[in-house]
């Protein structure tokens, strides 16, 4: 573990592994999302500081009196530029004009975007680092997150669907995830609850190199027990129900053949003894 990481954790008080599930047995399996999953959330990472870069770039273009090759509607930036010109403020170090004030936000703003990329850029690999996946024949395990950690436990035989999704992006990266739909879970995994919290009876298996594979071992060990009965509450709904009553009126039963064969032998003998 580099010195990073152990820091991170420690400061967020998240363990580095995650328990495994209840009953997990010999068949546990535990692994992590594919590296190619790293590699595309890098891709989506870049294009999303390249789109924050260019924003940053076009209004201090725009602060600095640069010529556009278009209009701007709704903002007069003569109109603007006049009004911070004619701020000023005193303050015990300085007499700040409406220049300065402008410098002063543009530097807060590339200051910003510069410690945001590399945090970001850390939290990363980091963040792919601590997504767990447990899975066994009797339950599963999915644990996300850094800052906000979401882990789900589910029993294997409370699945209800499995749903393999691959998106143009996932297709070009050879990836694919598996979406596991658990007893009250009919809504999509989108769909989020009265307060705000996500589906917690879809479980979402992301970056896998074959969501296919883990989609078939689901289904084969729901299948056994469904075969063997595990989970069904109606399982002993063919035997024949044993009620209290019946219990008493059997002890009774035997209790009065019991009595009854004393009173005969008793009979026997007292007739043997007038002979």
């Amino acid at each position: 573990m580099t010195r990073f990481k152990r820091r991170a954790l420690e400061m967020l008080r998240v363990p580095e592994r995650p328990d495994p599930p209840p009953a997990a047995g010999p068949t546990l399996d535990v692994f992590r999302a594919s590296r190619r999953y790293l590699s595309l959330r890098r891709v989506e990472w870049c294009l999303a500081q390249g789109g924050a870069l260019l924003s940053i770039l076009f209004w201090l273009g725009v602060s600095s009196g640069v010529d556009l090759p278009f209009s701007l509607p709704f903002v007069q930036l003569d109109e603007f530029t006049d009004w911070l010109d004619s701020i000023d403020i005193r303050t015990p170090v300085a007499r700040m004009n409406g220049t300065d004030i402008m410098f002063l936000l543009e530097s807060v703003a590339i200051s910003g975007y510069v410690l945001q990329l590399v945090g970001t850029g850390l939290l990363l690999t980091l963040n792919w680092e601590m997504r767990w996946y447990m899975v066994s024949d009797e339950s599963l395990r999915i644990r996300e997150g850094l800052v906000r950690v979401r882990e789900q436990t589910m029993t294997v035989a409370n699945i209800q669907n499995l749903r393999v999704r691959q998106g143009p992006l996932q297709r070009l990266f050879g990836l694919s995830e598996l979406e596991v739909h658990t007893a009250g879970g009919g809504g999509s995994a989108s769909e989020d609850g009265k307060d705000g919290a996500r589906n917690l009876h879809v479980g979402q298996f992301r970056g896998l190199d074959d969501a296919w594979a883990l989609r078939d071992r689901l289904r084969d060990a729901l299948a056994r027990h469904r075969a063997s009965g595990l989970g069904d509450p109606d399982e002993d709904s063919a035997a024949p129900p044993r009620h209290p009553e019946a219990a008493d009126d059997q002890g009774l039963r035997e209790a009065a053949d019991a009595l009854l064969a004393e009173a005969r032998l008793l009979r026997s003998s007292l007739g043997a003894d007038h002979g």
